[in-house]
């Protein structure tokens, strides 16, 4: 039986098991035993869980963060624009789509952020380059092979995928896997449609098929290493998928479309305990990519938006309903945005920076990272200018979201992205008082971006021993500044601090909270 003959056979339903972590020829798999010492271990060790959201074809961003005050909007989309009376407004220039209102309400719940204007310089406006460019986390003119997630979770297991932990890395929802779960030694990560599926093809007989000789160093050897390594990953993983699906017990209801489907199966393992760290999920088809009656107020991409926005609010209720909600953030990407100009045939063209949306319990929600978009000075064929890297959130995810540290982060996206990443999170508090606990944490903290003087309003039980501490992304000591016992107050100027993301970290008594405070000019 050859390669292609297998994974035929295990292609049943149109599910690809060979999207299981054994693309890379001539390895030996070791599946570790539930309780088995470091790769279970790693995944108890950190339960954050992140969802990607891949809005496949290139989402119109104008449309969807309505510019409603800007007249050049409605004059560049005679057809197509969103009329300001309809958009659910942000602010006072800003608008919401009509059929985001599940964006709208998490934003309004301080659940959910948007950065404005994410690309990278010199932007691809192709779908298959774009997309590449986007999972790889490289230069325009750079080919990556790996993800940026694949080279993420390597770093938590080094020696996978010779050694198995006894959960999945990662999953993608869907029928093949992603290039951005892909590592220096093959695939991170698992993809099905649906976990009872995925068991059952594993247990249908096509992998007893595979041949039981040993390996050697030949072509021959190492179609056999090739079909054993996935075999005995799919026997790993199709019962603990399974059985975690069917613990998952769901209470909300998902919207009966493509992405809430996948969603609520996200959220079945998310609830029956799956550790796994990332999911992955996408439309079936490049939906976004509206260069034909794409619509305004109605239409095709007023129903992907309202898609998105009640599948993600759908998630994020659950999770709240499991008590889970602090383990879980998402992201939205898309490999590129949209013309400014409406074409001729009611829909937009392929373009450039568009917003990025993250969600979560510890986002930091209700706020908008960046400007609004500039419809007058566009790039030399009338795209809209970058105002964010998109390893600059990537950043932020790892830093921030994951703990990761600076090296770290700089391994996984091939360069230090640190002291541009934004603070999107807060970090989790963490309290350890002997006896009785103390109530204390973070007001606020304004400006943040901040260029000159900075205020931070804490909350802490009156005659708290209360300090804040300021140290940099490498945990070296900054500076520490006196807060006020009585107004809660501690006002420092930061025109002395270099540009980049600080940690302040604030102590009462023997309890410790943490925020981040990013300084630019």
């Amino acid at each position: 039986m050859n390669r292609r003959r297998f994974l035929r056979a295990a292609g049943t339903s149109g599910l690809a098991l060979a999207t299981l972590p054994a693309v890379v020829d001539s390895f030996t798999v070791r599946a570790l035993a539930a309780g088995d010492g470091g790769l279970e271990r790693l995944l108890a060790a950190s339960d954050r869980i992140l969802i990607l959201i891949q809005l496949q074809g290139g989402n119109d961003g104008l449309n969807t963060v309505v510019p409603y005050a800007d007249p050049l909007y409605y004059e560049r989309r005679p057809n197509i624009a969103i009329p300001a009376a309809q958009t659910l407004r942000i602010d006072d220039t800003l608008g919401w789509h009509p059929s985001l209102s599940g964006f709208d309400d998490l934003y309004k719940d301080g659940k959910l952020a948007l950065v404005q204007g994410v690309t990278y310089p010199n932007p691809d406006r192709s779908h298959f380059r774009g997309t590449d460019i986007w999972l790889t986390a490289t230069d325009a003119d750079v080919f990556g092979s790996t993800g940026w997630v694949g080279r993420y979770l390597q770093t938590l297991a080094p020696g996978y995928p010779q050694e198995l932990p006894p959960h999945p890395l990662a999953v993608q929802i869907g029928t093949s896997l992603s290039l951005g779960l892909l590592g220096g030694n093959g695939p991170m990560g698992i993809s099905f449609r649906d976990p009872d599926e995925f068991y059952r093809l594993v247990n249908t007989g096509a992998t007893d098929e595979v041949p039981a000789a040993p390996p050697s160093d030949t072509p021959a050897g190492r179609e056999v290493s090739f079909m054993r390594s996935i075999a005995r990953s799919a026997d790993v993983y199709a019962r603990v998928v399974k059985d975690t699906a069917d613990r998952g017990n769901i209470g909300t209801t998902f919207p009966t479309t493509d992405i809430g489907a996948k969603l609520r199966v996200v959220s079945q393992l998310i609830a029956g305990g799956l550790q796994s760290r990332v999911y992955l999920v996408s439309w079936a088809n490049n939906n976004f990519d509206t260069h034909a009656d794409q619509g305004g107020v109605t239409g095709n991409h007023a129903r992907l938006l309202r898609e998105l926005g009640d599948a993600v609010s759908a998630l994020m209720a659950e999770m709240k309903r499991q008590g889970l909600q602090e383990k879980v953030a998402g992201m939205t990407f898309s490999e590129f945005g949209r013309r400014v100009a409406e074409n001729g045939s009611q829909g937009t063209d392929h373009g450039t920076a568009a917003p990025l949306f993250v969600f979560g319990h510890y986002v930091a929600g209700g706020k908008v990272f960046g400007r609004n978009p500039d419809l007058q000075n566009l790039d030399e064929r009338g795209d809209l200018l970058m105002q964010y890297d998109y390893r600059h959130v990537y950043a932020s995810v790892l830093l921030q979201y994951f703990g990761e540290s600076q090296t770290t982060a700089q391994n996984v996206l091939l360069r230090d992205f640190s002291q541009q990443a934004l603070p999107l999170f807060h970090v989790p508090v963490s309290v350890q008082e002997a006896g009785q606990g103390i109530h204390c944490g973070f007001r606020s903290v304004s400006p943040n971006p901040a260029s000159t003087t900075v205020q931070v309003r804490v909350d802490c039980e009156p005659f708290a021993d209360v300090g804040l501490r300021i140290s940099d992304m490498q945990g070296r000591f900054v500076r520490a500044v006196p807060v006020d016992a009585w107004s809660g107050i501690a006002t420092f100027d930061v025109q002395g601090m270099n540009p980049g993301t600080y940690l302040l970290t604030l102590h009462a008594d023997r309890a410790t909270m943490h925020t981040f405070l990013t300084v630019s000019r």
